[in-house]
């Protein structure tokens, strides 16, 4: 297990601290951020028996099929959300989000880049609102919604690329296509979870976490996340189009040999005819015993292969 401990200092910014400073109490009321990645049950169930919570909070945080949740508990709030690692991954996984009145614990099996970035930028360059839990809680969510952001701005590239190979006329990678259906799918389904736990924070009313100061930063994350949303429902649609459009163009492609197949046919058929007539090897065939004979049946198939063509290309066949 990789733990992460930080003290959000008076200066609102982060500083690394110590497990030992974290349940020792003495950091005079400063909030704390414990950032934990792949701990197993045993390690996990240490590190939490002494903040002594809710049964169902380690539960549901040990659990990996427990969906999207936010409940408050009485001194906890339990906030489980899922996050994309990478826009080319198809995989899901969850961040869990306990918030404390002094602390906020995030737990997750895999890294999580965004709160790695988050560390950083909070260390040296970039202040917080406040020095409260709930400006930690508002910043982490800003920030995996800002990851959305360039998640559906990405998956419009790929589809854009997409639609210029198709109007290239060059062959479509179907499992391409197939994944990026995939992901767009799975992207939908995590910004409407994260879309629903963020409207359900707003809601919550709680005697340790204040977010009335965050409202407005809220909203501007869900119009953005909103966004996200609309953009990758727009994408898949578009997507869906452009299978149509090149299973169409496809189609076009096979009609158009067919046809040209289809003359090719036409035209050899009568020849066909005329070879076959000439090749029975008949006693009795006047024509066989003619000088002639030989070029004048080449002529008069020669004239009917140039009488088809004219024909065809008069009617369109070849267009």
């Amino acid at each position: 297990m990789a733990l992460n401990v930080f003290l959000l200092n008076e200066n609102r910014y982060l500083e690394p601290s110590s497990v030992e400073a974290f349940f020792g109490g003495g950091s005079g009321g400063a909030p704390f951020w414990v950032d934990m990645t792949g701990p197993d049950e045993a390690a996990l169930k240490e590190f939490l028996s002494p903040l002594r919570l809710h049964p169902l909070i380690l539960e549901t945080s040990l659990d990996p099929s427990a969906g999207t949740r936010i409940a408050p508990y009485e001194q906890a709030l339990l906030i489980k959300l899922p996050t994309q690692p990478r826009w080319d991954r198809i995989d899901q996984s969850f961040l869990t989000i306990i918030c404390l009145p002094h602390a906020v614990l995030t737990i997750h099996d895999a890294a999580v880049p965004v709160l790695t970035e988050m560390a950083k930028e909070f260390s040296t360059a970039v202040r917080f609102h406040t020095q409260s839990t709930s400006a930690v809680i508002y910043q982490i969510l800003d920030r995996l919604i800002d990851e959305d952001m360039a998640y559906a701005l990405e998956a419009r590239r790929e589809i854009d690329s997409l639609e210029e190979a198709i109007d290239r006329e060059e062959e479509l990678d179907i499992d391409k296509a197939l994944t990026l259906k995939q992901r767009l799918a799975r992207l939908s389904i995590t910004f409407e979870e994260q879309h629903h736990c963020v409207t359900t924070l707003q809601a919550i009313e709680s005697e340790f976490l204040d977010f009335k100061d965050f409202r407005e930063y809220y909203r501007d994350s869900l119009a953005n996340l909103e966004y996200a949303i609309r953009s990758v429902n727009r994408q898949q649609a578009h997507l869906s189009e452009l299978r149509q459009h090149y299973m169409v163009t496809l189609q076009d492609r096979t009609n158009k040999r067919l046809r040209l197949l289809t003359i090719i046919s036409a035209i050899f058929m009568p020849l066909t005819l005329i070879a076959g007539i000439y090749g029975m090897n008949f006693r009795h065939m006047p024509e066989l015993e003619w000088r002639c004979g030989y070029p004048a049946v080449l002529a008069v198939m020669l004239a009917i292969a140039a009488g088809l063509l004219w024909i065809f290309h008069r009617r369109g066949w070849f267009r």
